[in-house]
Protein backbone atom coordinates (compact mmCIF):
# COMPACT_ATOMS: atom_id res chain seq x y z
CA UNK A 1 0.00 0.00 0.00
CA UNK A 2 2.75 2.44 0.95
CA UNK A 3 4.67 1.80 -2.31
CA UNK A 4 1.49 2.39 -4.35
CA UNK A 5 1.07 5.81 -2.76
CA UNK A 6 4.70 6.70 -3.44
CA UNK A 7 4.46 5.57 -7.09
CA UNK A 8 1.19 7.39 -7.76
CA UNK A 9 2.55 10.58 -6.21
CA UNK A 10 5.72 10.35 -8.31
CA UNK A 11 3.75 9.64 -11.51
CA UNK A 12 1.28 12.47 -10.95
CA UNK A 13 3.77 15.20 -10.16
CA UNK A 14 3.44 18.25 -12.42
CA UNK A 15 5.40 21.46 -12.63
CA UNK A 16 3.27 24.60 -12.60
CA UNK A 17 4.76 28.03 -13.20
CA UNK A 18 2.97 30.86 -11.43
CA UNK A 19 4.53 34.07 -12.71
CA UNK A 20 2.73 37.18 -11.46
CA UNK A 21 4.82 39.44 -13.72
CA UNK A 22 3.35 37.65 -16.74
CA UNK A 23 -0.14 37.76 -15.22
CA UNK A 24 0.14 41.50 -14.61
CA UNK A 25 1.15 42.09 -18.24
CA UNK A 26 -1.91 40.30 -19.68
CA UNK A 27 -3.34 42.27 -22.62
CA UNK A 28 -6.34 44.25 -21.28
CA UNK A 29 -8.27 43.99 -24.57
CA UNK A 30 -8.00 40.21 -24.54
CA UNK A 31 -8.87 40.16 -20.85
CA UNK A 32 -12.18 41.85 -21.67
CA UNK A 33 -12.94 39.10 -24.23
CA UNK A 34 -12.17 36.19 -21.93
CA UNK A 35 -13.26 37.54 -18.54
CA UNK A 36 -17.05 37.53 -18.58
CA UNK A 37 -17.93 34.16 -17.01
CA UNK A 38 -21.15 33.77 -19.00
CA UNK A 39 -19.21 33.59 -22.30
CA UNK A 40 -17.50 30.29 -21.36
CA UNK A 41 -19.22 26.92 -21.27
CA UNK A 42 -17.98 23.76 -19.59
CA UNK A 43 -18.49 20.03 -20.11
CA UNK A 44 -16.89 16.92 -18.67
CA UNK A 45 -14.52 15.21 -21.13
CA UNK A 46 -15.07 11.55 -20.22
CA UNK A 47 -17.92 9.63 -18.64
CA UNK A 48 -17.47 7.23 -15.71
CA UNK A 49 -16.53 4.44 -18.15
CA UNK A 50 -13.70 6.44 -19.73
CA UNK A 51 -15.59 7.13 -22.96
CA UNK A 52 -16.24 10.54 -24.48
CA UNK A 53 -18.97 12.12 -22.39
CA UNK A 54 -22.28 12.72 -24.19
CA UNK A 55 -22.07 16.36 -22.99
CA UNK A 56 -19.30 16.84 -25.56
CA UNK A 57 -22.06 16.85 -28.21
CA UNK A 58 -23.18 20.25 -26.86
CA UNK A 59 -19.93 21.90 -28.00
CA UNK A 60 -20.72 23.85 -31.18
CA UNK A 61 -19.67 22.28 -34.48
CA UNK A 62 -20.29 25.41 -36.57
CA UNK A 63 -17.63 27.68 -35.07
CA UNK A 64 -14.06 27.79 -33.88
CA UNK A 65 -12.86 28.98 -30.51
CA UNK A 66 -10.61 28.58 -27.52
CA UNK A 67 -10.76 25.61 -25.18
CA UNK A 68 -9.14 24.81 -21.88
CA UNK A 69 -8.64 21.47 -20.19
CA UNK A 70 -9.17 21.80 -16.45
CA UNK A 71 -8.49 19.04 -13.94
CA UNK A 72 -11.00 19.23 -11.11
CA UNK A 73 -11.30 17.18 -7.99
CA UNK A 74 -14.76 16.21 -6.78
CA UNK A 75 -13.69 17.27 -3.28
CA UNK A 76 -13.82 21.03 -3.92
CA UNK A 77 -14.70 21.24 -7.64
CA UNK A 78 -15.12 25.02 -7.83
CA UNK A 79 -12.11 25.80 -5.63
CA UNK A 80 -9.57 23.14 -6.49
CA UNK A 81 -8.83 22.98 -10.19
CA UNK A 82 -5.79 23.09 -12.41
CA UNK A 83 -5.51 24.57 -15.88
CA UNK A 84 -3.73 21.79 -17.76
CA UNK A 85 -3.87 22.90 -21.40
CA UNK A 86 -4.98 25.76 -23.66
CA UNK A 87 -5.94 25.03 -27.27
CA UNK A 88 -7.68 26.51 -30.24
CA UNK A 89 -9.89 25.41 -33.09
CA UNK A 90 -10.09 27.51 -36.21
CA UNK A 91 -13.41 28.10 -37.89
CA UNK A 92 -12.94 26.36 -41.27
CA UNK A 93 -14.73 23.89 -43.51
CA UNK A 94 -12.71 21.03 -41.99
CA UNK A 95 -12.17 22.17 -38.40
CA UNK A 96 -14.53 23.23 -35.63
CA UNK A 97 -14.60 23.45 -31.87
CA UNK A 98 -16.38 20.15 -31.18
CA UNK A 99 -14.32 18.15 -33.65
CA UNK A 100 -11.08 19.50 -32.17
CA UNK A 101 -12.03 18.91 -28.53
CA UNK A 102 -13.30 15.38 -29.20
CA UNK A 103 -9.94 14.30 -30.65
CA UNK A 104 -8.10 14.45 -27.34
CA UNK A 105 -9.28 11.17 -25.77
CA UNK A 106 -7.79 9.23 -28.70
CA UNK A 107 -4.60 11.31 -29.09
CA UNK A 108 -1.57 9.07 -29.65
CA UNK A 109 0.94 11.31 -31.43
CA UNK A 110 1.59 13.72 -28.55
CA UNK A 111 2.87 11.87 -25.46
CA UNK A 112 2.12 14.71 -23.01
CA UNK A 113 -1.49 14.99 -24.18
CA UNK A 114 -1.89 11.21 -24.07
CA UNK A 115 -0.56 11.22 -20.50
CA UNK A 116 -2.89 14.06 -19.50
CA UNK A 117 -5.95 12.17 -20.74
CA UNK A 118 -4.86 8.78 -19.41
CA UNK A 119 -3.91 10.03 -15.97
CA UNK A 120 -6.53 12.71 -15.32
CA UNK A 121 -9.22 11.92 -17.92
CA UNK A 122 -11.93 11.14 -15.37
CA UNK A 123 -11.35 14.58 -13.84
CA UNK A 124 -10.87 16.63 -17.00
CA UNK A 125 -13.37 19.27 -18.03
CA UNK A 126 -13.39 21.21 -21.28
CA UNK A 127 -14.11 24.88 -20.84
CA UNK A 128 -14.70 26.56 -24.18
CA UNK A 129 -15.28 29.98 -25.70
CA UNK A 130 -16.89 29.90 -29.16
CA UNK A 131 -15.36 32.41 -31.61
CA UNK A 132 -15.53 32.85 -35.37
CA UNK A 133 -12.56 35.09 -36.23
CA UNK A 134 -9.41 32.98 -36.66
CA UNK A 135 -7.05 35.88 -36.03
CA UNK A 136 -8.80 36.59 -32.70
CA UNK A 137 -8.65 32.88 -31.86
CA UNK A 138 -4.88 32.78 -32.51
CA UNK A 139 -4.29 35.98 -30.53
CA UNK A 140 -6.25 34.83 -27.48
CA UNK A 141 -4.63 31.39 -27.46
CA UNK A 142 -1.13 32.87 -27.66
CA UNK A 143 -1.81 35.36 -24.87
CA UNK A 144 -3.27 32.71 -22.56
CA UNK A 145 -0.38 30.29 -23.13
CA UNK A 146 2.26 33.04 -22.83
CA UNK A 147 0.91 34.35 -19.53
CA UNK A 148 -0.40 31.22 -17.78
CA UNK A 149 2.14 28.63 -19.05
CA UNK A 150 -0.08 25.51 -18.73
CA UNK A 151 1.96 22.35 -18.02
CA UNK A 152 0.74 20.37 -21.06
CA UNK A 153 1.32 23.07 -23.68
CA UNK A 154 4.64 22.23 -25.33
CA UNK A 155 4.88 25.30 -27.50
CA UNK A 156 5.00 28.78 -26.00
CA UNK A 157 4.38 31.38 -28.73
CA UNK A 158 6.53 34.17 -27.26
CA UNK A 159 10.15 33.24 -28.04
CA UNK A 160 11.60 35.11 -25.04
CA UNK A 161 9.25 33.42 -22.60
CA UNK A 162 9.79 30.06 -24.31
CA UNK A 163 13.57 30.42 -24.03
CA UNK A 164 13.33 31.36 -20.34
CA UNK A 165 11.06 28.39 -19.59
CA UNK A 166 13.41 26.00 -21.40
CA UNK A 167 16.45 27.45 -19.65
CA UNK A 168 14.99 26.91 -16.18
CA UNK A 169 12.92 23.75 -16.63
CA UNK A 170 14.17 20.64 -14.97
Amino acid sequence: MEIDVINTIAESKLHFMLNVVLWDSFDSNILQMVSPPNTWNEVKLLDSYGRINSQMDTIPNNTGGIYLFLAKTHILPESHMYLMYVGRAHCTATQNLRKRCCRYPTENKRPKIKRMVQQWGQYLYVKYLPLRDNHTIDTIEAELINKILPPFNDEIPDQNISAAVKAFSI
